[in-house]
């Protein structure tokens, strides 16, 4: 039961990171790197509970992470609905200040799920509870990197749907042989996904 809530709670983050392309870059960082450790809890759950019956405090522990699992999800729908609402709204100085109040109000609660998690870290030490999901010989910081390197939240194949003629050409310019240093401009409306366009293109480049 526990993993089906978290499991819910960070297809939710995936989603948000996703669909709000317009976030500031400090708020995406942080939204991504509380979905990222939710999802290394997460690989800690089944070993929890098969040892909870027998301990309380390992029962708190699970109790917890299902806590900040819908902590997370529910400053996400907090922040869709009041978006949702200042895009109604024409007034722009009053909008502004609401704006910039909401975002430091999200930004606070994360900061506090930030410090729950981490001391959700220490007692997962404390009690033993360890990733019966993952091979005996690898050690905790190959299982951060190897989970976080591999389980990125963005969904490639439903981004660059329609824009992959537009990535060739891309590629095409950046890789031409120029005897001099050239400066390569995206630009377009809001909205069109040029954000996410220059690292997909950048990689392929770099590979």
């Amino acid at each position: 039961m526990a993993d089906a809530f978290v499991s819910f709670a960070v297809q939710k983050l995936d989603d948000f990171l996703i669909q709000e392309i317009n976030l500031r870059l400090s708020l995406r960082e942080d939204i991504q790197w509380l979905r990222n450790e939710i999802l290394f809890m997460q690989s800690f759950l089944k070993d929890a509970e098969l040892k909870q019956c027998g301990d309380h405090r390992i029962q708190q522990w699970v109790i917890e992470i299902n806590s900040i699992a819908n902590d997370a999800v529910a400053i996400l729908e907090t922040y869709t609905f009041e978006a949702g609402k200042r895009a109604t709204r024409l007034k722009a100085c009053p909008c502004i200040c609401r704006k910039e109040k909401k975002f430091y109000n999200v930004t606070k609660e994360i900061q506090s799920l930030k410090q729950q998690i981490m001391d959700i870290s220490r007692k997962r030490e404390t009690y033993g509870i360890t990733n019966i999901n993952n091979n005996a010989g690898e050690g905790p910081s190959s299982q951060v990197r190897t989970l976080r390197r591999t389980t990125s939240y963005v969904d490639e194949d439903h981004i660059f749907v329609g824009f992959q003629d537009v990535v060739q050409t891309l590629l095409a310019e950046l890789l031409k042989a120029e005897p001099r240093r050239s400066i390569l401009s995206i630009y377009g409306m809001g909205g069109l996904g040029k954000t996410v366009l220059l690292p997909e293109t950048s990689t392929q480049v770099l590979i």
